[in-house]
């Protein structure tokens, strides 16, 4: 089987750390994170931060060896799995978006419609295999440390109707559902709310326990994800906005429901 470039990328982090003669707890402490992410960054199974690589590279005296290693591995072909391992660590999550539903409160008949859109000339394996890790990511809802999730949907979203008239249908009554979990708030925000940020495209910021805050924005083929705390804070800062520009929970709800009662009845 082929190795992915998180795995090989692995390997040479499990080279190094022997070569230093360390053990995963030792360098763990000496990169000030735990030892199961070691472990998970050896496998090729983890998403380390920005900050964590760093720590690991000069605990290990590698001079950024390891830090360009990783960006060879950071949001390519391997970003879902990344971005889905991210997701699972983090205890907070801000996101808004201006294109289609966030995949973390997609139904599987629309994001299978989204994916298709997306990929226009994929086969029907690589499909199923992207809806797959989409649909996966959804289980970070299932657990008992589920993440603080705040969503802004731009108003646009709901009139797209992927998948066609039910889907549309099942995925807005889906989104009715989610926004009245506890660990969820969902937004929207109208046509006619213009002064924020919101134009610039997608964002994401995520924060975790151990790691620092990270903001994370994608486009058709590739990514950016950082930690860097100015950056990480004016885009949080540019979230703020966003949010304040929508409508409340409670109005956004009424919202999709009329929608969904209007377009897809």
């Amino acid at each position: 089987m082929q190795k992915s470039p998180a795995q090989i990328a692995g390997e040479l982090l499990r080279t190094f750390r022997e070569e230093a003669g360390l053990s995963q707890t030792e360098l763990a402490q000496l990169a000030h994170c735990s030892q199961p992410t070691i472990s998970g960054l050896e496998r090729g199974s983890a998403a380390g931060t920005p900050s964590t690589i760093a720590s690991i590279d000069r605990a290990l005296n590698a001079n950024g060896k390891v830090v360009k290693l990783w960006e060879v591995t950071a949001f390519g072909e391997q970003s879902a799995e990344k971005l889905a391992t991210l997701e699972a660590q983090a205890f907070k999550i801000h996101d808004y978006e201006l294109r289609a539903v966030p995949g973390l409160l997609q139904t599987p008949d629309y994001a299978r419609a989204v994916i298709e859109s997306a990929n226009p000339f994929a086969a029907e394996e690589a499909i199923d295999e992207k809806l797959r890790l989409r649909i996966d990511r959804q289980d970070i809802f299932k657990s008992p440390s589920t993440p603080r999730s705040w969503f802004v949907l731009d108003e646009s979203i709901l009139y797209r109707p992927f998948g066609g008239r039910d889907a549309m249908r099942a995925q807005l009554a889906s989104l009715e559902v989610a926004a009245r979990r506890p660990d969820t708030v969902i937004q929207v925000i109208r046509f006619s709310a213009t002064r924020h940020p919101g134009s610039a495209g997608p964002l994401r910021v995520m924060e975790f326990t151990e790691d620092l805050p990270v903001w994370y924005t994608e486009g058709s083929s590739s990514g950016r994800l950082t930690d860097d705390k100015d950056e990480v804070r004016e885009r949080m800062s540019y979230f703020d906005l966003i949010r304040a520009s929508a409508m409340s929970p409670d109005a956004s709800i009424r919202f999709i429901t009329k929608v969904k009662e209007s377009r897809c009845g």
